[in-house]
């Protein structure tokens, strides 16, 4: 049986007034010392519980079950049975943002550093469609940012340069979910041997891809290798970007993939 605070801070008070009585009774204390007595300890035993221990109870009850809504998460979950060390890690990194004062969210937020230098680790053993699912879903992100402001975009794809953006408070939830999906996916078929590709082939796409830009957008172009220098148009990288990756990712699953490798190893010429 489950008994509720105000129910056990009663039958605690209902004790002691129950002792001191038995205490009046036999002259341990007179009638008044009585009074005074239950009337401190009643006081000081509901401002331990009600301010202190019950707090720190709602406190952990809280956490523990963000912990468990964190190890069902896609990504996390997968991870966890992955490589239980770094589970272990971004763990703590979240319980820790939650202790601060984050939301579940913000604490979310938090990792995605450290969920994309993994992501990054495991490109060129991942298999063509997770690649290629994952980076639709980031041609996705990036458009929406660009119809909400170039310079939210620009972040998002230098955030070297830019300082990155809050996907939490700036990304639809749908959006956010199909991310976590895809990342999921990927993580799920990118843990084997480096995947065979036709480098060849992969840069002769890429090199055509790239004429075709030129014959749009000029030498301005060459920008998107440095996007740091002073008086860089970020509207300008971040719609290339855009025509770029669209570009790569109209090519078939198995093409397109190995220009991805080839770009996000930065090995492109």
């Amino acid at each position: 049986m489950i008994y509720s605070p105000v129910l056990i801070s009663f039958l605690a008070a209902l004790a002691l007034i129950f002792i001191l009585i038995l205490l009046q009774k036999r002259g341990v204390i007179s009638k008044a010392m009585a009074v005074v007595l239950a009337f401190v300890l009643i006081v000081v035993g509901n401002y331990y519980y009600f301010a202190m221990k019950l707090p720190r109870q709602q406190h952990e009850a809280r956490m523990a079950a963000a912990q468990q809504r964190f190890s069902e998460l896609p990504v996390y979950r997968t991870l966890k049975e992955q490589q239980p060390s770094l589970y272990q890690k971004l763990d703590r990194e979240y319980l820790a943002a939650l202790d601060e004062g984050s939301s579940e969210e913000q604490a979310l937020e938090r990792l995605r550093p450290m969920l994309s230098d993994l992501l990054n680790q495991r490109i060129s053993s991942a298999s063509d469609e997770a690649l290629h699912r994952y980076m639709a879903v980031s041609l996705e992100e990036m458009k929406t940012l660009r119809q909400q402001n170039a310079e939210l975009c620009f972040k998002f794809l230098f955030p070297q340069v830019g300082g990155g953006v809050n996907t939490a408070e700036i990304f639809p939830a749908d959006l956010r979910d199909r991310e976590m999906q895809t990342m999921d996916y990927f993580l799920q078929n990118s843990r084997g041997a480096e995947q065979a590709s036709d480098i060849e082939r992969s840069r002769a796409d890429l090199q055509k891809i790239v004429r075709s830009l030129y014959g749009k957008w000029g030498s301005a172009l060459q920008t998107m290798n440095a996007p740091a220098e002073p008086g860089a148009d970020k509207t300008k990288l971040c719609d290339m970007t855009i025509d770029l990756y669209q570009s790569v990712l109209a090519l078939p699953v198995n093409n397109s993939a190995g220009v991805l490798r080839i770009i996000l190893a930065g090995n492109a010429n």
